[in-house]
């Protein structure tokens, strides 16, 4: 089992499925409605915004990070835009269904916490 599988939820994340993303294809932009994250398998992912001087890269993300799940957590809009770079990548698509069960499986404070979490995160951004 990878890591990204430990971290994801073991055995029920085999149903996700698979995508393939070539150089500088967007995996979602900014401002979109969310409804999937996404595990890096292999290659690398940026996450960026746009501003005035260009595009701002917030993270480069490779094998086993997880990305896109914000979107998910407080049914908000995508908080920047997401792209594969230095080559192709491959990812495991979360689907909202798949999230929301894991998320089912938590308790009351957990769940609570977590959107506390995502509400600092988001308001961080602006």
């Amino acid at each position: 089992m990878s890591d990204a599988e430990r971290r994801s939820g073991g055995n029920r994340i085999a149903e996700a499925n698979r995508q393939h993303f070539n150089t500088r294809q967007h995996v979602f932009r900014e401002g979109e409605v969310g409804d999937s994250a996404f595990i890096v398998v292999d290659g690398t992912v940026a996450i960026y915004r746009l501003t005035e001087e260009g595009e701002q890269v917030l993270a480069t993300l490779a094998k086993g990070a997880m990305f896109g799940e914000m979107a998910l957590i407080d049914d908000d809009v995508r908080m920047a835009s997401a792209k594969a770079v230095d080559g192709s990548a491959e990812l495991l698509v979360v689907s909202r269904a798949m999230f929301q069960k894991k998320m089912d499986g938590l308790d009351p404070f957990t769940r609570g916490l977590i959107k506390i979490l995502a509400d600092n995160v988001r308001n961080a951004q602006k």
